[in-house]
This record gives structure tokens, C-alpha cells and sequence, in this order.
């Protein structure tokens, strides 16, 4: 067991590079992966699927988890990703991989389903994924919005998920609630936004406009009210839970 970890361990490194980079939030250093543009990543088209429930994306997926960004590598194109490599560490694992896993999610393209993530603001993005297997350990695919939804913090402190979701899926009424979160990325800062943006953007999500100013402007921000509890969205999911084996019964 201990030499197949050990493999498992110089696949996924052969993938990444480490780098010191400090973030906005501390003078710490943090040492953040990178892609090895020397490996040959899986780089293999992904067709979109179009779930009718969680149950449907969950089979589907080799891979089930609530995971945290922790950096992106994209090559550019004229200001859009072309491709490259989204980081992810795994928080709460449901399918296919352990909690603190490492994830490269592989991407290509410029159509709106590819998978790329968004830059890592404050302690990075959570989202509930939903991924296949690459040819590559450690490597993953996916396409939106099943790579990417948003997880927020509560005022509780549990995991929720933001709603409405972007993805169409069924879910009961009676599991979607009045949310108060507590999680940075759950206020949007839209001072840039018009006026219509804004609109648009209260009638297709729950949001509360609120305002702010000093001497020079007036700042506006838009906050998410409602969600769905993660555990509520477990059960959706449907998976069986796999009986664990220690290495003593190898």
C-alpha cells in the first residue's frame, strides 16, 4: 500500500510545479501548484450532458466533492483562457477521491461550457464538483456548470448551496431556504455594474442591493439570500457509500 501511494504521489507531482507566491490577505508565503508545461496533459474534448437531477450528474461522475480553488494556470488568448489548469483542494469528499486530494481539472477552449475557474480571491472559491477521470492520475475534466457550483459558507458555519442553481436541475421546494451567509463570495461588489446589470442580475439570482459611499462615489452590492443546505443535496446525489479498507485487510 505504502508503494502505491508513493506512485500515486510522482504521477500527480510530475503534473505540477510548486511555487512561493504571498497573497493579498497576509505577507505568509504560500506555496501554490503550477502546470509542468513539460507533461502531456488530457486535453480530450468533453461533450455537455444535460441532468435531470443530482442523482443522474452524481452516477455520471467519477469524481464528487466540494472543493476549494486554490490557484489557476490558463494560457490566454486575447485576454480569454485558451487552456491550462485549475487547482483545487477537495473539503468534503463524496465520490472518487479523499478529503485534501489534490484536483487538476484540465481545459480547452473557448466554448461557454469549458471549465475554467476564477482566479483565487481571498481564501478561495468552493464548489461542488462534479468530474471524469482523465488518462492522467490526479487529472480531471469537466464542463460547466457541473465542474463549478457555488458552495457558500453560512452564518452557521455549514456548506449550502447558492440558489438558483445555474444548472437545471429538479429539486424539491421545500429544501430551498432563506440563507443568511457569512462567506465573502456570497456579496458581489457591482459598482462597475449599470443599472440593468443589476437588474438582471436580482431577477435571475436572490440578491438584496445595498449601498455604501465616501467622499467620492457611491459603491453598490448585491448578496445572496437563499440556498440549499449541502447535506439536503447528499441525499439528492444518491451515492452508496464505499466501505473503507485499511491496509490490514489487504
Amino acid at each position: 500500500m505504502k508503494s502505491l501511494t508513493t506512485f500515486k504521489t510522482c504521477l500527480i507531482l510530475s503534473l505540477v510545479c510548486i511555487v512561493n507566491t504571498s497573497f493579498a490577505q497576509g505577507t505568509e508565503s504560500n506555496l501554490l501548484p503550477q502546470a509542468n508545461r513539460d507533461f502531456g496533459f488530457d486535453y480530450a474534448p468533453i461533450q455537455p450532458v444535460e441532468f435531470k437531477s443530482f442523482a443522474e450528474a452524481a452516477a455520471w461522475a467519477d469524481v464528487v466533492a466540494i472543493a476549494q480553488v486554490v490557484n489557476i494556470d490558463y494560457l490566454k488568448t486575447r485576454d480569454l483562457n485558451s487552456q491550462g489548469q485549475g487547482f483545487l483542494t477537495v473539503r468534503v469528499p463524496y465520490k472518487g477521491v479523499k478529503k485534501n486530494d489534490l484536483l487538476i481539472v484540465s481545459s480547452k477552449g473557448f466554448e461557454d461550457h469549458v471549465c475554467y475557474y476564477p482566479d483565487r480571491i481571498d481564501e478561495g472559491e468552493r464548489f461542488l464538483v462534479f468530474l471524469k477521470n482523465s488518462e492522467n492520475q490526479g487529472e480531471y475534466r469537466g464542463f460547466k456548470p457541473y465542474c463549478q457550483l457555488q458552495v457558500l459558507l453560512t452564518d452557521t458555519g455549514e456548506y449550502a448551496l447558492r440558489y438558483p442553481l445555474d444548472a437545471k436541475l429538479d429539486v424539491p421546494s421545500d429544501i430551498i431556504e432563506d440563507i443568511v451567509f457569512n462567506d465573502p463570495h456570497a456579496v458581489l461588489d457591482v459598482t462597475d455594474w449599470t443599472n440593468i446589470s443589476r437588474v438582471d442580475h436580482q431577477e435571475k439570482y436572490s440578491t438584496t442591493l445595498s449601498e455604501d459611499s465616501d467622499m467620492f462615489q457611491k459603491f453598490f452590492y448585491l448578496t445572496y439570500t437563499k440556498g440549499i443546505k449541502i447535506y439536503k443535496i447528499r441525499k439528492l446525489m444518491n451515492i452508496k457509500t464505499e466501505p473503507r479498507i485499511s491496509s490490514k485487510q489487504m
